[in-house]
């Protein structure tokens, strides 16, 4: 389980990763050729560049907590079977981790997506026998 914490004024932050994965960056970025790169490694490596020309690529949610209320900022990819992410996080599932961080699903007052894509709203519901319900 991946956890970082920090502050930002009065509101404590916790990061809780489902998935890391290293990637080339030509992968996102086709221009970002070792030979377009080798100029700007100094400040890129390490926290933005890995030593062998890859970036990586995280998948996380955040826990916002201020004012006596827990906000989780996007609830990444989900149970779904999805190509690529059927063994997230070494097969263990990011509520557990979330739980074990201190946050119990029921303990979030509220859930809120950056954006619709699959890895930011997957665990906004788990399947419940036949059915997805409310996580």
């Amino acid at each position: 389980m991946g956890l970082l914490g920090w502050s930002v004024g009065d509101v404590a932050v916790t990061r809780v990763v489902e998935h890391e994965v290293a990637l080339p960056l030509t992968g996102l970025l086709p221009e970002a050729t070792p030979e377009a790169l080798a100029r700007h490694r100094g400040w890129l490596e390490p926290h933005f560049l890995n030593p062998d020309g890859s970036v990586t690529l995280s998948i996380h949610g955040l826990v916002l907590e201020s004012g006596g209320r827990r906000i989780l900022v996007d609830s990444c990819v989900g149970g779904r079977k999805l190509p690529g992410f059927e063994n997230l996080a070494g097969g263990r599932p990011f509520l557990d981790d979330l739980a074990a961080a201190g946050f119990p699903p029921a303990s979030i007052d509220v859930v809120l997506c950056t954006h619709l894509h699959f890895d930011h709203v997957g665990w906004n519901t788990r399947k419940q026998g036949d059915r997805f319900v409310p996580s």
